[in-house]
């Protein structure tokens, strides 16, 4: 039968669920021949750790296609086609530049935004809107959550943090406008919800479910047995390939969510079981892949942790506070450690984007994520030479498989600007930048 092909923007509906669908070949005019004609759209990210890098172990070996990982990128290996390791980028407006002591709250707020923030404790804050949020103003209608922002740490809205900053400026890296942060979602239910469930009247019984312990594809199964009927093999075997994604992100958060709490000393770190926090962090990198997989937004920041976060990592058997280590002397060893962690994790997510097919490719052919932090090394709390990494190839633009080392001195920046031109966003400048690295696509 010659169907009429399914709209990219096809949602499988329920009591209180709208739920998109990964790009399918019945959604491409005359199938997988007219893909060219349905090219998939660039989705950007951004993944940002505090406390930098212990630069020895992480500046790579050479430059070009030709490098050699250092120890703590060495987990990259697996999936090096797939990434680009640049040096020599810096964040100016992380550095005092007069205003005193407060590197950790400026390279939170540097981040995505390259600008110098306001220094207060109060409510008169003041910084610039940051890179994801002016991409979003430009794509976001094309989708059905204009950007997403992830964390795995509660974030504090009042108080000074860090040397007479403001508490928001290290809890949030993604601002809509100069007096207004993005916030950060660390429950892996509400954002789950936020991808699937509706907004209007129906949405108290989608809420209803999770005390019912029903799926979310409970409530969508007479759409999609309707849609299968009209789907050809490969298209209904990627189908049930996403429904058990779904599926087993799903019972992670329930496996979450009837963990019984433990009483941990005040301030000393997050309220969550550091034997979980491995779960956690999986969970927010899984919700980033169907978010991307369904279209439901292009734009996504996550934050591994706060800005000077003092988190634990006993996981590794390290019970000092990660920022208590970088001001501790000869720590270099333990916090090697939790960098090679965060990448290991990172290296984790970039192989699973690379499995998830989409169009003639995989769903990273088409992501740009950038993998990084506004300190440099947290042991020197300098800004310069920063640890970046891009993961994905956007849309085919960026080759990977290189270690970049740019002019010294090389604004973040440029790279916000070229990722933002590469999703299709009309953007010359931003912040501090002074280029758009044109050798990214070399």
């Amino acid at each position: 039968m010659n169907l009429k092909p399914l709209s990219r923007r096809t949602f499988l509906r329920g009591l209180g669920v709208t739920m998109g669908l990964p790009l399918l070949e019945g959604m491409l005019p005359g199938g997988l021949a007219a893909s060219t004609a349905s090219k998939p759209p660039v989705r950007l990210g951004w993944v940002y750790f505090p406390n930098g890098m212990v630069r020895d172990f992480w500046t790579p070996e050479g430059t070009g296609r030709d490098f050699k990982f250092n120890k703590t990128n060495a987990p990259l290996a697996p999936v090096r086609e797939h990434i680009t390791i640049i040096g020599n980028l810096a964040h100016d407006k992380a550095r005092a530049n007069g205003d005193g002591a407060g590197a950790h709250a400026r390279a939170g707020a540097t981040f995505l935004t390259a600008v110098q923030a306001k220094k207060t404790g109060g409510k008169d804050i003041y910084l610039g809107a940051s890179i994801d949020q002016v991409v979003a103003k430009q794509i976001g209608h094309h989708t059905r959550l204009p950007s997403l922002e992830l964390g795995v740490e509660p974030s504090r809205k009042e108080g000074r943090c860090d040397s007479g900053y403001s508490c928001i400026y290290m809890s949030n890296v993604s601002w809509r406008s100069a007096t207004q942060p993005s916030g950060v979602e660390i429950n892996p239910r509400r954002a789950f919800d936020r991808l699937f469930g509706n907004t209007g009247a129906d949405a108290a019984r989608f809420q209803q479910r999770s005390a019912a312990r029903q799926s979310v594809l409970d409530f969508i199964a007479d759409d999609a047995q309707r849609l299968q009927n009209r789907l050809g093999a490969t298209d209904r075997r990627k189908l049930a390939e996403y429904f058990e994604s779904v599926r087993a992100v799903e019972k992670q958060i329930a496996q979450m969510a009837s963990l019984p709490a433990i009483d941990v000393p005040a301030g000393s770190r997050p309220d969550a079981d550091p034997q979980d926090f491995v779960v956690h962090i999986r969970l927010m990198y899984d919700l980033m892949a169907l978010a991307w997989q369904t279209d439901a937004t292009r734009v996504i920041s996550y934050m591994l942790a706060n800005a000077q976060t003092n988190r634990a990592y006993e996981n590794l058997g390290i019970k000092s506070g990660h920022h208590q280590l970088t001001h501790s002397t000869g720590q270099e060893a333990e916090i090697q450690k939790i960098d090679q962690f965060l990448t290991e994790e990172f290296a984790r997510f970039v192989a699973k984007l690379s499995t998830i097919p989409e169009g003639e490719g995989s769903l990273l052919d088409n992501c740009l994520i950038t993998f990084g932090s506004a300190m440099g090394d947290g042991r020197k709390h300098d800004h310069d030479d920063l640890p970046v990494v891009i993961a994905g190839h956007a849309g085919g633009a960026v080759a990977g498989g290189r270690h970049l080392k740019l002019e010294a001195e090389t604004p973040m920046a440029d790279l916000f600007v070229r990722s933002a031109q590469l999703a299709g966003v009309s953007v010359d400048r931003f912040g501090d930048s002074r280029g758009t690295l044109p050798q990214l696509s070399a």
